[in-house]
């Protein structure tokens, strides 16, 4: 029995270990000091290099033959999503197991993560929730038209009892929102709201202090944008699930390019994986815009999540197509995507970035 012992890597190889590793090799899937220890045994070893030999053949006549997934997906949209959704789901896993147990219970992110699947898994307790919030939305509803009931005169406001501030910004001649209502608040809560009679969506957007100020009106009034972008860049004072809704609200008010800034700033830097990818999501429609092209290159190089990576893939993909036919490709972009493909630690990733580099009619070999 021939016996070999690497001696950079100290990892003992035997002639019978060489078929099972063979495949694993010719497929790239060895860590370095393995694939080190196989080739120095395979250098002293003729048999074992010969069953190496056979082995790269016999995957280069594989690599070569349709696979029948391509005819059924040809996109390669269903397996991409499939496999970005794994590699995610072993990011979060990993990142639980990172993660003292003991600080994970007062963590906002993993209560949110909680209340998320427990509505998307359990509809019968996400059908008793909706019923209660309604039920409570009509008692408060009734309780607010009682109070706005005409009085004689004013009346007499008290420090130890303040009323919420109702603010339309719907109205010319109503308060602005000011800096001390917006850096006075602990909390936030947003939604759509349909007022009665009115075809036009409106948002209300309400902030929890010692004077809690409620804001209503269109996606693009100034005050209501204002008062969303002060939400998604205060991560450390709001929630990740007021940002997320706040996203819902600002993504169709893209095309200002004081909302884009704010959607750009949220794709880099926000703690939060499912704000960043939402934010970048938000931004779809406007990669032309010399900073958000700047913004999903940055995500696909430096985000930490592999889902979030593959994301600023498709943005990229599917903003280059139109340039194609029109002159050459950015070379910045095909550099980053040579790059992901040569470097990134996700081999989905890397499989993406080939692909896209195809699809982009660049050279894809790495």
């Amino acid at each position: 029995m021939n016996e070999n012992l690497d001696k950079n890597n100290s990892l003992p190889i035997r002639c019978e270990d060489i078929e099972s590793l063979a495949t694993l090799y010719s497929c790239d899937e060895l860590d370095a000091d393995t694939r080190a220890a196989l080739e120095s045994h395979a250098a002293q070893c003729s048999d074992c290099a010969a069953l190496f030999s056979r082995e790269a053949r016999l995957q280069q006549a594989f690599s070569s033959f349709d696979q029948p997934a391509d005819s059924l997906d040809r996109s390669g949209l269903l397996l991409a999503e499939c496999r970005s959704r794994l590699s995610e789901a072993i990011d979060d896993h990993q990142a639980k197991i990172n993660q003292p147990g003991w600080l994970s219970i007062f963590s906002p992110a993993a209560w949110w993560t909680v209340m998320r699947n427990t509505l998307v898994y359990h509809p019968a307790v996400t059908m008793a929730a909706l019923v209660v919030i309604s039920f409570m939305a009509g008692v408060a509803g009734q309780r607010m038209q009682v109070a706005k009931l005409p009085v004689a005169a004013h009346p007499v406001l008290t420090a130890s009892t303040p009323p919420p501030a109702q603010i339309s910004v719907m109205h010319p001649t109503a308060p602005k929102l000011t800096d001390q209502q917006l850096y006075s608040a602990s909390s936030a809560n947003v939604a759509w709201v349909s007022p009665s009679g009115s075809p036009t969506p409106t948002v209300q957007v309400q902030f929890m202090s010692d004077t809690p100020t409620s804001i209503v009106g269109a996606p693009e009034d100034a005050d209501v944008e204002r008062a969303l972008m002060f939400v998604l860049e205060n991560g450390q004072r709001f929630g990740p699930g007021a940002r997320l809704e706040s996203l819902d609200v600002l993504r169709t008010c893209a095309a200002d390019s004081e909302v884009r800034r704010s959607l750009c700033a949220a794709a880099r830097a926000d703690q939060n994986p499912d704000v960043r990818k939402k934010a970048l999501e938000s931004l779809q429609g406007f990669e032309q815009d010399p900073a958000v092209r700047q913004t999903i290159l940055d995500a696909l190089q430096n985000d930490s999540s592999s889902g979030i990576r593959v994301e600023a893939i498709n943005l990229l993909v599917n903003s280059l197509q139109a340039e194609i036919a029109s002159g050459p490709m950015d070379p910045q972009v095909v550099a980053v995507l040579r790059d992901r493909l040569r470097n990134d630690p996700n081999n989905y990733v890397r499989l993406h970035s080939a692909a896209a580099l195809r699809a982009l009619g660049s050279d894809a070999r790495p």
